[in-house]
């Protein structure tokens, strides 16, 4: 077991050294290191070891106290105070502190502020008694003492630094204009002298101090005048007065740490709130400093905001709805970043947080909230993007809301372990969580920030915890019949509990700390004892002499800490009595099956029981005798739940329904059922009885209303099984664990928001019909939905199957779809009418929204949301952040910030912090001027290769006229018909905005109105968009009005072996079956006939058919030929009138696992176990190619044009092979978990990959460069793309059931 480990890039052998002459005020090199600023994910557990890693924030996020209190504090101690105090009017009258310029750089500026905090102890677990966030500048810790004559003068401006922050030396010897460091170090050898701070002497040659936090409070408190002055001239030293914008000062491991402090101290609200607002620089601080940092600055704000109401600003309502206002909307951007969280900390390096936050905070702003921030921020994300093509990694936007929403009861994902979360456990304290896993380790969060601060690695995978009444420890225990009390207090394992010889089931600790009881499959119980870890009695009985059964599945202990239960699969009860050693009490039996939970009602004796006989009985457990039978369920109990007070027991039951009795009577009071489809695993129940919690197997939660059993909220997200459910002391949160690795904090309190559709299990397939106008998505819920995916809105959901959908494919025409199920059932649907409503409004949509895109680029004078777009732009091929940016981001790629003000109040200084971005819109505007070129109207170019756009595809003859006609009749153009949905930014109707004007959709009905309008040819000006009168009917306007039922036709389910592949025609007229016992058929969809038998059950003849199990069929385009990939190592393409084998592919030493035929149908590629991939021809049968991987290969995918062929392979790389050039690419190795889905673009110039790590990534085929990514909630399963008339959005479907619709304009791809 080894000592906790920093989860820094920092190194961890750097060491301080004394430079005070007084040792108890000088901090020496500790060999215990500092994590505070860890921004990586927490290291994952190594196999046959127990680890401790250790990531406590020294800024863990503060409190936000009653605003009467922080009034009171401030009208007490403030700058409001009178600088009549002598002390206070001479430092007041110091001059500004010269602008402080930088000595190390910014990455060694941070790593020496790291080893600062290490060296003086408040970086990693603070020792006992520290205080949990600064004194009240209004309290006086120390209200006699004052400072030694010579340092009168120095010692007040202590009051203006955080007392939690190690301070550089020369920031201090700038403040006490110390002539020279000497100077300032002898000053600061004397403030340590007297207790006042501590020193310390880095490797690198730089000093550090850090204030005592009570003489931090004492100065502030004394000097409250002078204090705020310090931090503004800190602020103005910083910033040279206002000339560097505050997102933009250099990091010199001290001022982003901290620059909300002083801007609180000086005021100075709204520069922070506009700060707050900055994703960019957020996430430059997130990598630099790591979460808490982070988090801080906005509890600092809102703790301000919400004590003391802003001025009244020309039209608001009154000063206290102002404040609220933007804390309101500061409240909801710390939200947004916190279910951010955990796709920016997978990525440190690519810059994402603005488009995450984006997506996050799309339901709140479409209700009008964040409107105006949303637009500016989404221009930026569309500018920076065409600007960034081929420079850096791109994270693509949605264009619906379809990822956690801000604002809604999900507050945050805790990422971090690698196997199904089994249990969760919250301090009493509320602030930390802790998780344990079947990967074999505990973590340990930060409930407030979202961030992993310890972790535990054990041996084994991890089945019960429990955490102590004074939160300081946890006992955890584990598989291998072990349990270890974990110190949370210092990361240490404390004791190790072994007695155990089989795997520990369950454990329960006594409300007061004394002993914890464990129950084992081992047929006992053991009671330990915390304090020292022995083992007090061992609680032997279940299962009798048999001992065929007597796993001891469940225990519970009373309130008084006297008795135990322990519950059994012997269908028995136990009680016990903990005070004489154990001695049993009582044998409680009566049910019929196991006994699987046990609780005890209130601070009362009695016990409730619940069974797979699908009852509860409660208990007098001291008399042993029963008192209520609770009967109703018609499935097996899987759990049983009391509230604190006692009055209500809830059931959860495998018959998908949760049930409430009371607990004096036994009556039933609610069924709580319609919320899930498969077993309720878990439930809570508030403490104020108001709201019950249920979770279940289908990955869903649910909060009822306990007096009406109506159900309030669905608490969707997980993948997979929800195992477990607990609640803080409140109520206000619930914190849910699942088998997708994750743990999830809802809010109880905050209002649902409207979901966008969704499947009820995982999306299965992904397709866009030819046009790429409509999508269909199939899912395990046995439905098809179909979409339209510009606007990211679902046109209809039909029911088709009673199974999930697991094969689909489009026909060639994109008038038919197959799907198919397990269950041999294959639906054919119908989608012609919704196509052709597609073309009416889809054509000259999509081309308006890329002239949109590129007017984000091409407008000078035009404004989004009120704001110039010269704010804006990226400048100079940088990215915003200034130094912060691309310094303090560790290798992050700079984004485009607004200018802070740096003036008192927040006020901009005009002529002073001019943004670089204003050159390179220069420069943008060089390129496309009004006015210039040749006379013809200009095109719309690809602002990356230059390339003109590809030509629209021919409109059908009825879309064209019903185009025509729209735009033949003159309609004003109106806010709400020129807006873009989802992800691009909405235009208000009198914006002064320019088209490029394009010669199809709206760029010819433009060009035609400027002719008009200036009577004569020549070169069309710009024009303002609002002056194109044109109208647009919805798309699922248009689909509502079609009638006919897509469903056209169904071959029925059949009883027998389930399917284990098909495949389709082009056509979609003819499907290969496949079926677990290897039989292959194919069918007439039409008819329901079987027209061919290529494979009979239990046919082996290695002369005619496979010899092995068959793995996968395929069909070619006519359904003339099929082929079929066996484990007997060889693949076999078959004619298919006549059932009989063509050739035999052979030379695979193991089984084959996937295969692909290419477009033309020239090659089939073969991938086997054999780490090989074999190319053969379909016409003749001739190897042409032995392809060698280094691991195993899954799936294969040959491009559209047949020039490359992607292999996926079982380490989730990528291998593309150049089957033209007959090279290979390097290996594409972002993914980090199995790879679910491997296409290609309809140009093959992308290479589409998703998996369950959670993204989708883009790959050049060219070169093999990663071009974009997205991060969803849940693990990718399937993808397309869609879009027309080019391929410009990618669709993504995940194992929640959410299908993304990702903006993947043409500007973007290079």
């Amino acid at each position: 077991m080894s000592a906790s480990k920093r989860q820094h890039g920092s190194s961890n052998n750097l060491h301080g050294a004394d430079i005070s002459s007084t040792n108890n005020a000088t901090a020496s090199a500790s060999d215990t290191p500092r994590t505070g600023h860890a921004a990586a994910s927490p290291l994952p557990p190594k196999a046959g070891s127990m680890d401790i890693h250790s990531n406590r924030s020294s800024f863990a996020a503060e409190g936000i106290p009653g605003g009467a209190k922080l009034a009171a504090a401030r009208a007490s101690g403030s700058a409001r105070r009178s600088v009549d105090d002598p002390a206070a009017a001479a430092i007041g009258r110091l001059p500004s502190v010269p602008a402080l310029e930088a000595v190390r750089g910014s990455q060694q500026a941070r790593l020496s502020s790291i080893q600062a905090a290490d060296v003086m102890g408040v970086g990693g677990d603070k020792p006992a008694g520290a205080a949990a966030r600064p004194l009240a500048a209004a309290f006086d810790p120390l209200p006699g003492y004052s400072p030694p004559a010579g340092l009168a003068a120095h010692y007040p401006l202590l009051g203006a630094l955080p007392p939690d922050t190690p301070v550089p030396l020369d920031v201090l010897s700038r403040l006490w204009r110390a002539g020279k460091a000497a100077e300032a170090l002898e000053v600061a050898r004397g403030l340590a002298a007297e207790g006042v701070l501590r020193l310390a002497a880095l490797d690198d040659g730089s000093q550090w101090a850090l204030p005592s936090p009570q003489h931090v409070a004492h100065a502030a408190a004394a000097w409250p005048g002078a204090v705020a002055a310090v931090h503004g001239q800190i602020l103005d030293s910083y910033s040279k007065s206002g000339a560097v914008a505050l997102d933009s000062l250099r990091d010199d491991g001290y001022i982003i740490q901290a620059l909300s402090h002083h801007l609180v101290g000086s005021g100075r609200l709204e520069a922070l709130r506009r700060l707050l607002m900055n994703p960019g620089w957020l996430e430059a601080k997130l990598h630099a400093y790591g979460v808490g940092a982070v988090v801080r600055d906005f509890r600092r704000y809102l703790q301000e905001a919400e004590a003391e109401p802003a001025a009244v600003a020309p039209g608001s309502a009154s000063p206290g709805t102002a404040a609220s206002s933007a804390a309101g909307e500061v409240k909801l951007l710390l939200q947004a970043f916190q279910l951010s969280l955990g796709a920016a900390m997978e990525h440190p390096t690519a810059r994402m947080m603005r488009e995450q936050m984006l997506a996050r905070l799309m339901a709140v702003t479409a209700g009008g909230r964040l409107k105006e921030w949303y637009d500016e921020q989404t221009a930026k994300c569309a500018a920076e993007g065409m600007l960034a093509v081929n420079s850096r990694l791109l994270h693509l936007m949605p264009r619906s809301p379809s990822l956690a929403q801000a604002g809604g009861v999900q507050r945050m994902t805790l990422r971090g372990h690698s196997a199904p979360v089994t249990r969760v456990a919250i301090a009493p304290n509320c602030t930390e969580v802790v998780t344990i896993s079947e990967d074999g380790s505990a973590q340990v969060w930060d409930m407030n920030i979202g961030d992993c601060v310890m972790q535990l690695a054990r041996d084994a995978p991890l089945t019960a915890v429990g955490l102590t009444p004074d939160s300081a420890s946890a006992v955890v225990a584990a598989a291998d019949g072990t349990a270890a009390v974990w110190s949370l207090a210092t990361g240490q394992v404390l004791h190790t509990l072994s007695g155990h010889t089989a795997k520990i089931n369950a454990l329960a600790i006594d409300k007061q700390g004394i002993r914890v009881v464990t129950a084992s499959d081992d047929h006992t119980g053991r009671v330990w004892n915390l304090s020292d870890g022995s083992c007090e009695a061992v609680l032997r009985g279940h299962g009798g002499n048999a001992g065929v059964q007597g796993a001891v599945l469940d225990v519970a202990i009373c309130a008084d800490g006297t008795l135990a239960a322990t519950v059994s699969d012997d269908f028995s009860c136990r009680v016990w009595d903990l005070d004489e050693d154990g001695e049993q009490l009582q044998v409680l039996e009566g049910h019929g099956g196991w006994v699987v939970s046990a609780a005890f009602v209130g601070t009362t004796h009695r016990l409730v029981t619940a069974s797979h006989d699908g009852t509860a009985k409660i208990w007098d457990a001291l008399k042993g005798r029963l008192l209520f039978t609770l009967s109703g369920h018609t499935g097996r109990l899987n759990r049983v739940s009391v509230d604190p007070g006692g009055s209500w027991v809830v059931t959860a039951s495998d018959d998908t329904t949760a049930r409430v009795w009371d607990c004096e009577t036994g009556q039933l009071k609610q069924v709580l059922e319609g919320a899930h489809s498969a077993h309720v695993t878990d439930a809570a129940i508030t403490r104020d009885c108001s709201k019950v919690i249920t979770v279940a197997g289908d990955g869903s939660g649910a909060v009822w209303d306990l007096a009406s059993g109506r159900q309030e909220a669905l608490l969707e997200g997980h993948t997979g099984e929800v195992r477990a459910v607990v609640l803080t002391q409140r109520g206000r949160f619930a914190v849910t664990a699942g088998e997708d690795g994750t743990a999830r904090v809802w809010d109880l309190a905050a209002e649902a928001l409207v979901a966008p559709p969704c499947h009820a299990g995982r999306v299965t397939s992904l397709a866009a019909l030819p046009d790429g106008q409509l999508v269909v998505s199939a899912g395990e819920d046995g439905c098809v939905f179909l979409w339209d995916p510009v606007e990211g809105v679902c046109l209809k959901r039909m029911a088709g199957h009673r199974v999930g959908v697991r094969f689909m494919r489009v026909s060639t025409d994109g008038a038919l779809v197959l799907t198919g199920s397990g269950d041999r059932q294959i639906s054919r649907w119908n989608w012609a009418e919704y196509s052709a409503a597609a073309s009416v409004a889809g054509r000259r949509r999509s081309m308006e929204r890329r002239e949109l895109m590129l007017n984000t680029l091409t407008t000078a004078a035009g404004s989004v949301g009120g704001r110039s777009l010269g704010s804006l732009m990226p400048g100079g091929g940088t990215t915003s952040g200034g130094q912060l940016g691309s310094e303090l981001g560790a290798g992050l790629d700079r984004g485009t910030n607004s200018t802070i003000a740096t003036t008192r109040g927040g006020a901009h200084t005009p002529g002073t912090g001019r943004n670089s971005e204003e050159e390179t819109l220069a420069a943008l505007e060089g390129g496309f001027k009004p006015g210039a070129g040749p006379a013809a109207p200009p095109s719309v170019p690809n602002t990356a290769s230059g390339a003109m756009p590809r030509a629209a595809a021919p409109e059908p003859a009825s879309a064209a006229a019903a185009v025509q006609a729209a735009e033949a009749t003159p309609a004003p153009a109106t806010a709400d018909s020129l807006s873009v949905l989802g992800s691009l930014p909405t235009f208000n109707g009198n914006a002064n905005l320019g088209v490029g004007m394009g010669q199809s959709g709206l760029g010819a009905a433009a060009a035609a109105a400027a002719a008009a309008a200036g009577g004569g040819g020549g070169t069309p000006p710009l024009l303002p968009l609002a002056a194109v009168p044109f109208t647009r009917t919805s798309l699922l306007d248009l689909c509502a009005a079609v009638t006919a039922d897509p469903l056209r036709a169904s071959m029925p389910a059949q009883q027998g072996s389930r399917v284990k592949h098909m495949a389709f025609d082009a056509a979609c007229t003819t499907a290969a079956v496949l079926l677990f016992d290897s039989t292959v058929s194919v069918w007439d969809v039409a008819s329901g006939k079987c027209t061919a038998q290529l494979i009979k059950r239990g046919e082996r003849d290695a002369s005619r058919t496979h010899s092995g199990g068959v793995n996968a069929v395929y069909l070619t385009r006519d359904a003339s030929t099929a082929v079929t990939i066996s484990k007997d190592q060889t693949a076999r393409i078959w004619d298919v009138p006549s059932a009989s084998t063509r050739f035999v592919v052979e030379g695979h030493t193991d089984g084959l696992v996937a295969a692909d035929i290419s477009a033309d149908e020239a090659l089939l590629a073969t991938a086997a176990y054999d780490k090989t991939v074999r190319v053969t021809r379909m016409a003749t049968g001739a190897a042409v190619a032995v392809l060698d991987h280094p691991q195993p290969p899954t799936a294969v995918s040959f491009s559209p044009n047949c020039h490359y062929m992607a292999v996926s392979l079982e380490d989730h790389s990528v291998v593309v092979w150049d089957l033209v050039g007959r090279c290979c690419l390097p290996a594409l190795d972002a993914h980090k978990a199995a790879l679910a889905v491997l296409t290609w673009s309809p140009d093959s110039r992308f290479l589409l990959t998703g998996g369950a790590d959670c993204t989708v990534r883009l790959w050049r085929a060219e070169d093999g460069r990663q071009q974009a990514f997205f991060m969803a909630d849940s693990a990718i399963t399937a993808a397309c793309f869609a879009g027309c008339p080019v391929a410009d959005i990618v669709v993504a479907g995940d194992s929640a059931g959410a299908v993304h619709f990702l903006d993947w304009a043409e500007e973007l791809q290079g």
